[in-house]
């Protein structure tokens, strides 16, 4: 039986360290445009804060209207059963972020690769998140509830 015991902090470091560890994700989206699922390069600052860039598109007509998202950042596992897979699922709001801010100019310091000048950057506040392995062989689902910080 895998212990399931972990502290909020643990199971917050887990999930940066692996969200760290990974450079592609899908958010979900919803609004006019529809429900949409978009591929986006993640990254993130020094906190919690996860930044993507991405081309336009419907997802960011439904972003302008509904900033609610959820990303999801899997691990392809081929040593996993067709259907089973590890990664962190995190809910939160995302927004466009100009490129003439002064936070923009901040989250490219943490930008671990280069990109086109004509993409997207997006800001994403995690609200909560899922976390879901396999150690032992055995599925193992966690949530955390987090608090944004005033300002934020």
């Amino acid at each position: 039986m895998v212990n399931l015991e972990v502290t909020n902090e643990e199971l917050l470091k887990e999930a940066t360290e692996y969200l760290v560890s990974q450079n592609t994700g899908f958010l979900a989206t919803s609004g006019s445009a529809g429900l949409r699922v978009s591929p986006v390069t993640i990254f993130l600052n020094d906190e919690t804060n996860i930044f993507m860039h991405c081309y336009g598109g419907d997802k960011m007509t439904n972003l302008r209207e509904n900033s609610e998202a959820c990303l999801l950042v899997i691990e392809e596992n081929l040593a996993l059963e067709p259907g089973l897979y590890q990664g962190v699922q995190v809910f939160g709001e995302a927004k466009e972020i100009p490129q003439e801010s002064e936070t923009y100019q901040k989250a490219e310091i943490w930008c671990p690769y280069t990109h086109k000048n004509q993409m997207t950057m997006l800001e994403f506040r995690p609200k909560s998140m899922v976390v879901v392995d396999y150690p032992e062989g055995e599925k193992r689902k966690r949530s955390l509830e987090l608090e944004l910080k005033e300002g934020q």
